[in-house]
């Protein structure tokens, strides 16, 4: 009996801790003015992510595959808008 219950509780630890991953992953790093990287490249503010979430519900209605779709057209927003406000957010120096 005492068995169960010490996995069973060790089992829902796990899961709570495994859970509040994806939550702190997509925490700002110190100092980064408030802005955080959705994928490599991407970068975004809550204005930013606000504007293309709303776009993509509207861009977006039905098919097969909407929820791809929207991530895919919120996505390309987002890095669209982050180049338009901020310039390309990149480590690499352009070279002509």
């Amino acid at each position: 009996m005492k068995f169960g219950r010490v996995v069973s509780i060790a089992l829902l630890a796990a899961l709570g801790g495994w859970g509040s991953g994806p939550a702190l992953a997509q925490a700002p790093a110190p100092g980064a003015d408030g802005y955080v990287q959705l994928v490599p490249g991407v970068y975004t503010t809550p204005e930013i992510s606000a504007k293309c979430q709303a776009f993509a519900a509207q861009r977006v209605v039905g098919g097969s595959n909407t929820d791809t779709s929207r991530q895919a057209v919120a996505l390309a927003c987002a890095k669209k808008l982050w180049i338009q406000m901020y310039g390309k957010k990149s480590g690499k120096k352009k070279t002509t």
